[in-house]
């Protein structure tokens, strides 16, 4: 008796100890897979191009996909772009950006990353590419972990500049389009060499039956001097012929207008300071110059007009490690230092980001129009200074409404900032520069 009362007593306990253990796991799961109550969850993605574009017809041309995240505030609304390729190739980086390499159609997919069985598609279609033999190519190409510039199968050449003091070889790493093909990486033997074969990174594929051989290289060129300001640098908003805001602006630091006179500056409520040099005004915090104002205001002014058009013919005058890159569509993008020229206009419909040391320079040289939309922010990262980046633009330059810009421009015509945006530089126009209700300060 007293056995088979242990048997049923031990019976008990494990049944006991099941039930407790299951309802641990459950326990566990629950915590695992609940979500926060204040969690919006992603319900619906749409895959566009930009532009509504569903077709790149240019060789080896690109094209900035975007996801429209339902509902709106979700949580996390970030995605994971990945493409499937169907009678054509292409290839897709992490930021969404899709490049043509064959002839034929894809499949670009964007999945929530908060919800893997959330995602969308669409259909797009390549044409007028050049033919290759896939197996010799590449799908991706970086430096020191950063996407090489502008990086398609099909261009061979590519230019990165180095950081300020920088002399060891930066790390170059590939993927090969085709498993079964070879890649040899020969690393560039000195970087701060004045031969450029020495600072070239070299990347051999070439296909598994040994037929067919592609070539890539990385050329390293050493850091791209400032561009010298001179005592424009004194002003944070230099215009020729006027400086104007429809509604109340904050602006920190000088503001002056030369040959123009003080009845140009328009919208600021300027009061004339006793000595008749300069002015202000409640929306300033700094000092507001003008042509007609007492001396030494007029020579100073125009000193500074002239080395305003100086740095704008210097930066315009550099030559360029980058041409035409992303055909002036900047949106999206997360560009390193360097020398950016476009002989059209340039486009920034989402978040530009700009990454790099405290040292390094960008100047970018645009012969159209710089357009910015409402909205969209350009970000630094890596150390990266606002004084130490320039945009020369031939053409007028539009800051949309809400936009934060960041860098110096140096403008040929009229600078224009849409209602409550905001920048962290220079306004240099060689006509006016039109505000509302917009943040101007050189930090």
């Amino acid at each position: 008796m007293l056995f088979s009362k242990s048997v049923k007593f031990s019976r008990v306990m494990i049944l006991v100890l099941l039930a407790g253990a299951a309802l641990t796991m459950s326990a566990c799961g629950s915590i695992t897979t609940t979500n926060s109550a204040d969690d919006v969850s992603v319900t619906a993605i749409v895959v566009t191009g930009a532009g509504g574009l569903t077709v790149i017809d240019t060789i080896g041309g690109t094209l900035q996909m975007s996801a429209l995240i339902t509902p709106t505030d979700a949580t996390d609304a970030t995605v994971v772009w990945t493409l499937q390729n169907g009678t054509g190739i292409g290839s897709i980086n992490s930021t969404g950006i899709l490049s043509a390499v064959t002839n034929g159609t894809v499949t670009v997919r964007a999945t929530s990353v908060s919800d893997n069985t959330v995602s969308g598609t669409l259909l797009l279609t390549f044409s007028n590419q050049v033919e290759v033999d896939m197996d010799s190519t590449l799908t991706s190409l970086t430096s020191d972990g950063i996407m090489v510039m502008g990086f398609s199968p099909l261009s061979e050449h590519y230019i990165m500049v180095l950081s300020s003091g920088t002399t060891s070889t930066p790390l170059v790493e590939a993927i090969k389009y085709a498993a079964d093909a070879t890649m040899v990486i020969i690393p560039a033997s000195d970087v701060t060499s004045t031969e450029i074969v020495n600072r070239i990174t070299t990347i051999t594929v070439t296909t598994a039956d040994g037929l067919t051989t592609k070539v890539y290289e990385v050329v390293f060129e050493s850091a791209i001097a400032n561009v010298e300001l001179g005592t424009a640098d004194d002003f944070v908003m230099l215009a020729t012929t006027g400086i104007s805001t429809a509604t109340t602006s904050i602006i920190t630091g000088n503001i002056g207008v030369s040959p123009a006179a003080a009845t140009y500056i328009t919208g600021f409520s300027l009061i004339l300071d006793s000595t008749g040099i300069f002015a202000t005004s409640s929306q300033i915090v700094g000092q507001v110059f003008a042509s007609d104002y007492i001396s030494p205001t007029p020579s100073q002014l125009t000193t500074a007009i002239s080395d305003m058009q100086t740095a704008y013919t210097d930066a315009s005058g550099r030559a360029a490690n980058y041409n035409e890159l992303y055909a002036g569509d900047l949106s999206g993008k997360t560009l390193t230092s360097g020398v950016y020229k476009f002989g059209t206009s340039v486009l920034i419909n989402t978040d530009l980001t700009l990454t790099g040391s405290a040292t390094d320079i960008w100047i970018f040289q645009i012969s159209g129009q710089l357009t910015q939309a409402a909205g969209i922010q350009i970000t630094l990262a890596g150390g990266a200074l606002a004084k130490n980046i320039f945009w020369v633009v031939a053409d007028t330059v539009a800051i949309g409404t809400g936009a934060h810009f960041e860098g110096t421009i140096l403008a040929m015509t009229n600078i224009s900032m849409g209602t409550n945006a905001s920048i962290n530089g220079n306004l240099y126009s060689q006509t006016a520069i039109t505000l509302d209700a917009c943040i101007v300060d050189k930090k």
